[in-house]
């Protein structure tokens, strides 16, 4: 048995106490800090695994430019467009389904055209939409929010994990390689306490949009089938007396007629409607409260639209059920630390500005 503070064996299974670290191991569950440093490790080094593959030479030769947001454009469009065949299920509905094919030709045509390779002129100018500083970041958004909803085995599952992967990959180092990244922004007042709250109570929410929210009632109807039909056989002689010989005989043919069956099916959060912008709102929460200089520039009333617009969709949906709960649990949490620092900035006080101030006049 090891240690679960530093790693070391003990020298007995029983010991209370670390002879080496000191620490307490008499409890057998780890601590919240624990934990988290755990969830940070691994993260990191998936962030790694996703980095090599990336920026492996031998992919980037093999696209255009060695452009990634070309083959994330790419993958968007093959998960949107696969499910169009009949035997390939997943879609993402039709508005949305429009909505990101055409960012993904739009990226697409932007990215081809910044590696030199000819783009006819009309699209070239709608591809001019593309170079806005946050076309790339929303596209993004959308996509790992497909990506998150559509999770399950497949085809197209897999398509918009990898997809997503792609564009957040880009989107890292976009963020890496800007003044946003800077240390001293993240360490900016109130930016810690709201990161504390925020970002698990929005994991909470996601996560909760994977249980059950309701159930509904799905109907078949037939307008007719094949089947065997019983028939009860009684033979008579030439003057229609029984003959006292019966049997059964089944007859197989078409049966024609309309019925209709019922059966109930379980609804998952993540099916109800508006469910993609309550996914998009709380990433844009993580977002703001993960990059200060990100909330600085947004409009001060942002974060609490987002977060009235989660919790109201929380209590539309409100139920018994766990699901509805626990998205209802994280959603208040995120309104009280809203609310919370929003007090502590207006309690601040504020350093007056005396480099104007004109001093004592000289006796």
């Amino acid at each position: 048995m090891s240690c679960p503070h530093c790693g070391q064996p003990l020298p007995e299974a029983s010991a209370p106490v670390c002879p080496r670290c000191g620490r307490d191991v008499s409890s057998t569950l780890p601590s919240v800090e624990e934990m988290a440093e755990t969830a940070r490790r691994g993260a990191e080094a998936a962030g790694r695994a996703v980095q090599n593959v990336l920026e492996d030479p031998r992919l980037r030769a093999k696209l255009p430019g060695g452009s990634l947001p070309l083959l994330g454009s790419g993958l968007v469009a093959a998960a949107v467009l696969l499910p169009g065949l009949p035997i390939i299920s997943g879609g993402i509905g039709l508005p949305w389904s429009v909505v990101m094919v055409a960012g993904s030709v739009l990226l697409g045509a932007r990215e081809w055209r910044a590696a030199g390779r000819p783009v006819p002129e009309p699209l070239s100018r709608l591809a001019n939409m593309a170079e806005h500083p946050a076309f790339l970041p929303v596209f993004t958004a959308l996509a790992v929010t497909f990506a998150f909803l559509s999770l399950g085995f497949g085809l197209v599952p897999l398509l918009w994990v990898v997809a997503a992967v792609v564009l957040g990959y880009v989107q890292w180092r976009v963020f890496e390689a800007s003044s946003a990244s800077d240390p001293e922004l993240r360490g900016a007042p109130g930016a810690a306490s709201l990161k504390r709250w925020v970002l698990p109570a929005a994991a909470v929410c996601a996560l909760s949009l994977l249980f059950t929210w309701g159930s509904g009632l799905q109907g078949f109807t037939s307008l007719g089938g094949y089947g065997y039909d019983r028939k009860q056989i009684i033979e008579v002689d030439p003057q229609g007396r029984r003959t006292g010989v019966e049997y059964e005989q089944w007859d197989y043919g078409w049966r024609p007629g309309v019925s209709t069956r019922y059966s109930t099916y379980s609804m998952p959060g993540r099916a109800r409607a508006g469910a993609p912008l309550v996914v998009v709102c709380l990433l844009s929460l993580a977002l703001l409260v993960s990059v200060p200089r990100a909330r600085a520039a947004a409009p001060v009333v942002l974060p609490p639209v987002l977060a009235g617009v989660v919790t109201l969709w929380g209590l539309l949906g409100l139920s018994s059920r766990l699901g509805p709960l626990l998205f209802l649990a994280g959603a208040v949490a995120i309104d009280v630390a809203l609310f919370r620092a929003a007090r502590a900035t207006r309690e601040r006080p504020e350093t007056p500005d005396t480099s104007d101030t004109p001093g004592p006049a000289a006796g």
